[in-house]
């Protein structure tokens, strides 16, 4: 190619050498100032013609023959020169055909020796350059990708040294280090997720403990999950939550205990003190108030039992009193009848003979006191009998008492057997079969209000647990399909999880979770395929030098959120080297431009080896946010403008940096441009950095 290239032009001098010839008016001293000229340019060829023209004119002419003499000396060293320059470039062009790269780039450096800005041979070896430092940084991003893994993995960081690991093994497919890390990476975190797992099924059994009441049990599934998670804050709070509660919970049992055991001694006033004090403890407790107000009727009725003995004792004593009384008076009529028959007697003695006149008086008297006699004593019998009577009615009355306390001691001795067993259940989490045996309670107490509570309990907890859930998995669902929606489909895995958790075994969020992770799948691997190719196209365009467009595409690599580091890092590098590189800072401060408002910067012109790696760099912030607009960059120099491009002015009011490759431009390249002209059409906009620079 470059052989074809100066054959032309010896064909076009040769040309113009005939040209000259044909011009016969020209003068010896035009022609030589003509070939001078051309000499001190270096356009040996050109020169050549003009002396040689020149001798025809003065044949012998010493100084024209000397001219052409020293022309055609240069000519033969440039010819000389040449033939040296292309063996080295046709060996390096053929060793870089057989991929002997470093030999190559030798023979290229010495054919640039002779010829430095030959664009072909330099393009070649820069070339060269690019792919033995894309072979340096392969290494050093394998290098950097093994390290920033296992650094990761130390960090308990999995996705990301996995990524990291992939990329290695991308970058090297044969190496076996990155597979091996890739294999331990993966088990560490199933190692990891296995023990968040139990992590959070301690925390939940911790929590349904709790609801149960069982503060010990929530306590050591706490403990269980500290000791996974030493320093988790929620672990913590809840312990220390539960804690209380079970200090709480202690203080109530004991004095329930207390209370319970006055209970079964019938020390019922005593009870009820303890039970009050209970509900000192647990405001409203179920239980306490249950057992006070089983207590009121017990009480009630032992005062009423103590009433009953002590009127039972009063009546008898009242009945022996009237029965002495009767006695007595029966006594004293007794005694009466027998003082007046003795007088009867004595009278009838003294009177024999009015005895016989009142023999049938006496006999009638003796009837009558016989019959009196018979009816005190008949009066003392109904009484004693009377007596006996009412004291066997109290008796029976008492033994009867005693006989319902009994019974009812015994009932209530059946029920707190059962309801001991109900609350043995309760406290071992059985609830079902806690409240089959609260049920039981029933058959004694149709009414029993601790056993109906105690349910209550129960069905509150079942219902509780399950609207927990429900609201658990309904959150989750609505959440994943936010997600589903929104196409994030990792978290939308996350909260179907959840859902499970809440609702094992639910077929919808099973089927729905199936989904999500196959669309995850498809994603990630579509994502990872975009990633691949913006990476590739962006090293491919880093080492072309084409920094705006490898910035793009690194850009658009992390815009996939796949949180690799590396487009970041490139992106970094890229911002560095223009820093570093920079030619012109062509502001000092941050400036706003008015609408539809030219503002020109100056500068000297960039050396002409430096301008096809040219950028320009603007930083530039929307003054009317939510509205994209165009800013015109023209460039030229005092004969006019040679060129520009348009910016399109992000909508959003963050600050923007702006990268454009002004190197490609022909005119930039070809012109010696001295000016940069900005005009921000039809809105105001803040510029805060103007910079030329290059990439090398």
């Amino acid at each position: 190619m470059k052989r074809i290239l100066f054959g032309i032009a010896l064909g076009a001098a040769l040309l113009c050498s005939a040209n000259v010839l044909a011009q016969n008016a020209e003068t010896y001293e035009s022609l030589m100032r003509s070939g001078n000229t051309k000499y001190a340019a270096k356009d040996y060829i050109s020169a050549k013609t003009y002396y040689e023209m020149a001798l025809k004119q003065r044949p012998k002419d010493a100084e024209a023959q000397s001219k052409l003499n020293e022309t055609l000396a240069k000519i033969q060293a440039d010819s000389e020169r040449q033939e040296v320059f292309y063996a080295h470039l046709d060996a390096g062009d053929a060793l870089n055909a057989q991929n002997r790269y470093e030999e190559a780039l030798a023979e290229y450096d010495k054919a640039l020796a002779i010829f430095p800005d030959d664009k072909y041979v330099g393009t070649q070896a820069q070339a060269i350059r690019d792919l033995l430092q894309e072979r340096k940084d392969k290494q050093d991003a394998y290098d950097r990708a093994i390290a920033q893994g296992n650094t990761l993995l130390e960090e308990e960081n999995f996705d990301a040294a996995i990524l990291q690991f992939e990329t290695a093994a991308e970058i090297f497919p044969n190496d076996k280090l990155p597979k091996d890390r890739l294999v331990e990476a993966r088990r560490l975190q199933q190692l990891y997720n296995d023990k968040v797992g139990q992590f959070n099924t301690f925390l939940e059994e911790a929590n349904q403990l709790g609801l149960r009441k069982n503060y010990e049990g929530a306590i050591a599934k706490l403990n269980q999950a500290l000791e996974l998670f030493p320093d988790d804050p929620q672990a913590k709070n809840l312990l220390q939550s539960m804690q209380s509660s079970k200090d709480v919970h202690d203080r109530y049992n004991s004095v329930i205990a207390e209370a319970d055991r006055l209970y079964e001694t019938k020390a019922y006033k005593e009870a009820k003190a303890q039970y009050q004090s209970a509900l000192n403890v647990v405001a409203g407790d179920a239980y306490a108030l249950d057992m006070i107000a089983r207590l009121d009727p017990l009480i009630a009725q032992q005062d009423a039992e103590e009433a009953a003995r002590i009127a039972a004792e009063q009546e008898a004593a009242r009945l022996a009193a009237e029965a002495e009384a009767a006695r007595l008076a029966a006594e004293a009529e007794a005694a009466r009848i027998a003082a007046e028959q003795e007088a009867a007697r004595i009278a009838a003695e003294q009177e024999a003979a009015r005895l016989a006149a009142e023999e049938a008086a006496r006999k009638a008297a003796e009837e009558e006191a016989a019959r009196l006699a018979a009816e005190a004593e008949a009066a003392r019998i109904a009484a004693e009998q009377e007596a006996a009577r009412l004291a066997a009615e109290a008796e029976a009355a008492r033994l009867a008492a005693e006989a319902a306390a009994a019974a009812e001691a015994e009932r209530q001795a059946r029920i707190k057997t059962i309801l001991d067993a109900a609350d043995a259940l309760f406290n071992e989490e059985k609830l079902v079969e806690a409240k089959q045996k609260y049920q039981e309670v029933f058959t004694e107490d149709e009414g029993n209000t601790t056993a109906t509570a105690k349910i209550a309990e129960i069905d509150g907890i079942f219902a509780r647990i399950a609207a927990e859930a429900q609201k658990r998995y309904d959150a989750a669902m609505a959440a994943a399909t936010r997600f589903m929606n929104d196409e994030n489909y990792r978290e939308a895995v996350s909260q179907y999880n959840m859902a499970l958790v809440a609702k094992p075994g639910d077929a919808e969020a099973t089927a729905k979770l199936a989904e999500a992770e196959r669309l995850d799948n498809e994603k990630m691997a579509a994502l990872r395929a975009q990633y691949n190719t913006f990476i590739k196209e962006g090293d491919k365009q880093y080492a072309a030098k084409a920094l705006d467009k490898a910035v793009e595409n690194y850009a658009k690599a992390v815009e996939l959120g796949l949180g690799e580091p590396y487009p970041i890092e490139m992106i970094d590098k890229i911002d560095r080297l223009i820093e570093e590189n920079k030619l012109y800072e062509l502001n000092t401060e941050a400036f706003t431009m008015a609408a539809n408002t030219p503002r020109r910067f100056t500068f000297n012109p960039v050396d002409v080896a430096s301008r096809r790696s040219n950028y320009i760099i603007l930083k530039a912030r929307n003054l009317t946010p939510g509205k994209s607009f165009p800013m015109i960059v023209s460039f030229g120099s005092e004969a006019g403008k040679n060129g520009g491009f348009v910016l399109a002015i992000s909508e959003s009011e963050d600050e923007k940096t702006y990268l454009f490759r002004i190197g490609g431009q022909y005119k930039w390249f070809s012109e010696n441009n001295t000016w940069i002209e900005l005009i921000s059409e039809n809105d105001d906009v803040e510029v805060s950095l103007v910079m030329i620079s290059r990439s090398n």
